[in-house]
């Protein structure tokens, strides 16, 4: 089968999640005897290491993706979460003399951007970011809120609806979205929705006698985004952790990088932390091994791929309970806790009574790498290739 990955950023492992999955997923399906092909919208520069695919494009209008469907004889179209190039697609295809299906996948939880245009987050935007044409980008949209968020909402309205329109198959990360996308796209229809959750980020899975050489260190994996990711909360809760007599032998570790750094180091400096340390970006691999314990606190997520590596190093995961599709991944209380939003007091008790209890805690690492087989390449590629085949 000959399939094209449509993305809006040129593909790499290294580069984010949706583009970590489109890699370990196109390589698994080229392994397996499919030719696969990719078109980008935005190149990522030489700093990451390019996906290797049958070809490579980068004109996204209509009569050249016409021409990859014709040239290539493409069997199917799978758009990477990319809203803005769904009706080129459309159109490349309705010019075609070859018709491949068309799947449009979403990476997100659906309806998270108004997430990303309340005013809170645009004001986040302008304290954490160190570029000044984003800094002036947010204070503009602050300036024009009123007219800027009614016409933010009704354009994404407009691209959920869209996509369901002009695609063959919604791909969602979990059932659970489904309503969601409904909802926020104004569909009545359900027939077009699959689900497809993610593999694992890694093909090695620590071996469990390997579970007592962990160290007592909590980690987090992230990009450094306050807006979704709100870093700030993870350090307010390891002040308590810091003050703590009976912990002071933990320490805390933070693998990523971006814009809002440079106000993370502030405020670490200003609670006074010592045992907590920004390593920059990393193979995180390293980190999974050694460390005991794992802190999401994002606004909202997808499916995200660090809680999937964190359980498959038995990195025990501590996270708001945000996203549904957190529930189909951590069973509470057994490979990982699910906390109530903001409860800094919950949060902090269920990772103190976990530290001070080796037992408990070799329990649930075990837990957490066997629950991570569920998510292995081999079984989620399986389930690409009964779609793909339909």
């Amino acid at each position: 089968m000959n399939i094209l990955f449509v993305t809006m950023f040129q593909i790499s492992e290294q580069k984010g999640g949706t583009e970590r999955t489109t890699a370990r997923i196109s390589n698994e399906l080229r392994h397996r005897g499919h030719r696969c092909f990719n078109l980008y919208a935005k190149p990522i520069g030489d700093m990451f290491e390019m996906t290797k695919f049958d070809g490579i494009y980068k004109d996204c209008s209509a009569n050249a993706i016409k021409n990859i469907i014709e040239t290539q004889k493409i069997d199917r179209i799978i758009i990477e979460g990319a809203f803005i190039l769904v009706k080129n697609a459309s159109e490349g295809r309705s010019k075609a003399s070859y018709k491949p299906k068309i799947l449009f996948v979403h990476h997100f939880a659906p309806g998270y951007e108004p997430y990303f245009n309340a005013f809170s987050s645009i004001w986040k935007q302008m304290l954490y970011t160190q570029s000044t044409a984003n800094r002036v980008k947010a204070f503009v949209k602050v300036l024009i809120y009123p007219l800027f968020k009614p016409y933010m909402d009704a354009s994404f309205h407009k691209l959920y609806k869209t996509a369901y329109s002009l695609c063959d198959k919604i791909v969602l990360l979990s059932p659970e979205y489904v309503d969601d996308y409904c909802k926020f796209g104004d569909i009545n229809d359900k027939t077009k929705f699959v689900s497809i959750p993610n593999a694992v980020s890694f093909d090695e899975f620590i071996p469990i006698d390997e579970l007592r050489n962990k160290q007592k260190t909590v980690l987090i994996v992230t990009r450094l985004d306050e807006v979704q990711k709100r870093i700030s909360l993870a350090i307010k809760i390891w002040k308590r952790i810091e003050e703590d007599a009976d912990l002071k032998d933990w320490n805390f570790k933070i693998v990523g990088f971006g814009e809002s750094e440079h106000e993370y180091r502030r405020l670490i400096s200003q609670l006074n932390l010592k045992r907590i340390f920004l390593e920059g970006r990393q193979n995180p691999i390293r980190y999974y091994k050694e460390s005991s314990l794992f802190m999401m606190t994002s606004l909202f997520e997808g499916w995200p791929m660090t809680l999937n590596e964190s359980l498959q190093f038995g990195c025990v995961p501590f996270v708001y309970d945000t996203c549904a599709s957190f529930h189909e991944i951590i069973n509470n209380g057994e490979n990982g806790f699910l906390i109530t939003d903001k409860n800094e007091e919950e949060f902090y008790h269920k990772m103190r009574e976990v530290m001070l209890d080796e037992s408990r805690r070799m329990k649930l690492m075990k837990t957490a790498v066997e629950s991570s087989t569920r998510f292995t390449l081999d079984k989620i590629v399986t389930q690409w290739e009964k779609l793909l085949r339909k």
